[in-house]
Order: C-alpha cells, then sequence, then structure tokens
C-alpha cells in the first residue's frame, strides 16, 4: 500500500514538475513577445513625428491642387484664344 502511495506522490511530482517547467516556458515566450511589441511601440513614437509632418506638409499643398482646375482653364484660354478647337 505504501508503494502505491510513493508511487502516486512520484507521479504526481513528475505532472508538477511538467506544468511548472510548461508554464516557464509560456512565460519566457511571453516575455520574448512583449519585449519585441515594445521595440515596435518605441519605433513608432520615434516615427510618428515624422509621419504627423508629412501629413501637415500635404494638408498645405491641398489648395495648390484645388488650383491646378482653374490653372488648366488658363491655359486652354491662353494656347486658343478663340476656342477654335472643334
Amino acid at each position: 500500500m505504501l508503494r502505491i502511495v510513493l508511487v502516486l506522490q512520484v507521479l504526481i511530482l513528475i505532472m508538477f514538475g511538467y506544468f511548472v517547467v510548461n508554464i516557464q516556458s509560456t512565460v519566457n515566450e511571453l516575455t520574448i513577445q512583449l519585449e519585441s511589441a515594445l521595440l515596435v511601440v518605441e519605433d513608432m513614437k520615434t516615427v510618428l513625428p515624422e509621419i504627423e509632418e508629412a501629413v501637415d506638409n500635404f494638408n498645405q499643398l491641398k489648395p495648390l491642387f484645388e488650383n491646378l482646375g482653374k490653372l488648366s482653364e488658363l491655359l486652354s484660354v491662353l494656347t486658343d484664344p478663340f476656342g477654335s478647337n472643334g
């Protein structure tokens, strides 16, 4: 009877050890993934001001794109003042 209890205790210890090792490896993997994610966040923090500056520069060009239609009309009047392309 004592041998059965001893065997069961050893099996329980082996199972407990397996679960501890499994949990430890999972925690290590999660730590690596978290460090990688934090590096990406830091990289984004350094790049974000440059992206905002590019968006601001593009927004400053927006009125120029709106004036392209007027410029096209002006050029067509200058190149064909009498509207004879027809």
